[in-house]
Formats: C-alpha cells, structure tokens, sequence
C-alpha cells in the first residue's frame, strides 16, 4: 500500500488506521514518522541535557529530549552519570540506541557501565565502544585525578535537531555597548553591554563580560555592530567585525560636523564551531567616544 496513515486507537484492521499493521502499532512505522517529522538530534525542549559537574566524580545531565535514528527519548529529570572510577581521557558523551537484545558495554551509564536491551540512554563512552552504534552525541566530557577537568565539559552543539516551531532562528543580542577611544588609529572593543538576550539553545554564547559572541555550531551567520559616536566633528570613524583576533569586515565613515553620528557594519560571514566575534573601534583622532552600540549574530 502506498498511502499509509497512524495515529488511531491502538488495534487492529481498517477501522484503526491503515498505519496499524500486525498487532497493533509497527516500530518501523513508528521511527518513520518520528525522523520524517522531527530528525534525528537533540529536541528544542527542557534544558536540552545541559551537562554540568566540573570539579565533581559526577556528570550531571539535565532533562530533555532527543530522537536517535527514529527511536524517541526522554528524560523529565537531571541524571548523573558518576565518573570517578574512569581512566584519565576526555570521553564522549551520547545518547545511546540499544536495538537489540543483548546489552552494550560502555565505560559508564546512569545505571552502571552497560545500556540494556531494547532501550536508548545517556551514556559516557570510548570511540571504540561507538564503532557500529547508533546515538546522539552531546559533547566530550574530559577526566582528570577520578573527577571532571576545569574547562572539562565541551557541548556539541551540532546535535539540534528540528524544533517544534518553525522557522526557527538561533540568535544573541547585545546592547548597551560604550567605548572611550583615547588614541588615534588604536582598536577598542565595543564594550560594557547589558545582559545579553539569546534564542536560548546556546549555538550563539553571548559574553558581555569579554565583549565578545562564541558561535558553537558552523555555519553562516549575519553579524551586525551598530554604534553611535558622541564626539569629535572631523576625522573618520571606523566599526569592524574581528573574528578570532583578524578582522574581516568594516565600515568606515567621514564624520559629519556633528557631534554625533551611528554607523552601521553588518555583513554575512562563514564561521566555524568556536569561533569568536567582537566589534571594534577606531577614529583618526584621539579622546573620541562612543555612547551606545548594539551587537547581534543571528544564524542564517
């Protein structure tokens, strides 16, 4: 049959749905309609299995939930997957498909140092433990002296799949910037922004403290730096995007006769996993300032 539909009370024969086929609901019907209509990867829901721990023999991992080669998983609470007794190395972390009935051996799981038949769970596992396995990786978590390294705990932010809401746009935004340029021709961030504001998935890591937005996910991505220059009536003014230490595009204008003046410096730029962005500014006189600028990132 080529039209198929599920969703009907659970049963048998035409009156429950064409989908239902043998006794009742088929999982390879099941898993069909979960990847056609969510994909596989972690679900825009909860706190998406934010992981935290370090310092401790324990990786906690908060609630979401995710889908693995079609197969739905879900955990409404925190989990901890205790760490202590593993060898010092950095470990990956996955959402794990058991299909079969026999358990899988990794280095640690909520429940031990298996993932039981017929299930999918959180787990701590070597690349060779992965070779031929089904999952979800959620990142690297890094074991140092029985407990979790500073710095120890790096996400995969390549692992979101669809989100209930569509379309969806990752972004960060960041307000409030001021800058004083005390020397001609000299570099200053745009700096002492506000809170950021954020989608909320973490692809973008807005850091009002540094002045600076990580991108955690490769792709294309529209950055903007808005500023409005309070002093100074001659000269030129200049605002530039610098990814990683090395700028890479700029907007520089003549200033006005006034004392104020915006500029505006957007443009599309590929940036890969861990990149760093900030804005920066220049003018060719000295004792200049800048009163208010914003920064976006939004991923294209």
């Amino acid at each position: 049959m080529a039209e198929q539909s599920i969703g009907m009370a659970t049963g048998t024969g035409a009156a429950y749905g064409d989908g239902n086929v043998g006794s009742g609901y088929a999982s390879s019907r099941m898993t069909a309609m979960e990847t056609k209509t969510l994909s596989d990867g972690v679900l825009q829901v909860g706190n998406k299995f934010a992981m935290t721990g370090v310092g401790t023999g324990t990786l906690t991992i908060a609630d979401g939930a995710a889908v693995v080669s079609g197969y739905f998983y879900e955990n409404t609470s925190s989990a901890g997957i205790v760490i202590s007794s593993l060898a010092n190395a950095t470990y990956n972390v996955v959402i794990l498909l058991n299909n079969t009935a026999g358990s899988i051996t990794v280095s640690r799981s909520v429940a031990g140092t298996t993932v039981t038949t017929y299930s999918v769970r959180l787990a701590v596992a070597t690349a060779a433990q992965l070779v031929g396995q089904t999952y979800v990786q959620l990142g690297t978590v890094q074991v140092a002296g029985a407990v979790i390294a500073a710095s120890g705990i790096v996400p995969a932010y390549t692992m979101y799949g669809t989100t209930t809401q569509l379309p969806y746009q990752a972004y960060a935004s960041m307000s409030g910037g001021i800058a004083t340029l005390t020397l001609a021709n000299t570099s200053y961030d745009l700096s002492s922004f506000s809170a950021p504001t954020t989608s909320g998935e973490g692809i973008i890591v807005a850091d009002n403290i540094n002045n600076t937005m990580t991108v955690k996910r490769a792709g294309l991505y529209l950055i903007t730096g808005f500023v409005n220059f309070t002093s100074g009536t001659t000269g030129n003014r200049l605002v530039t995007i610098n990814v990683n230490g090395a700028n890479v595009s700029s907007t520089r204008a003549a200033a006005g006769g006034g004392t104020s003046q915006t500029i505006t410096q957007t443009a599309l730029h590929v940036l890969a996993a861990d990149d760093v962005v900030k804005i920066l500014l220049q003018t060719t006189l000295a004792g200049q300032s800048a009163s208010s600028g914003l920064f976006n990132i939004v991923r294209v």
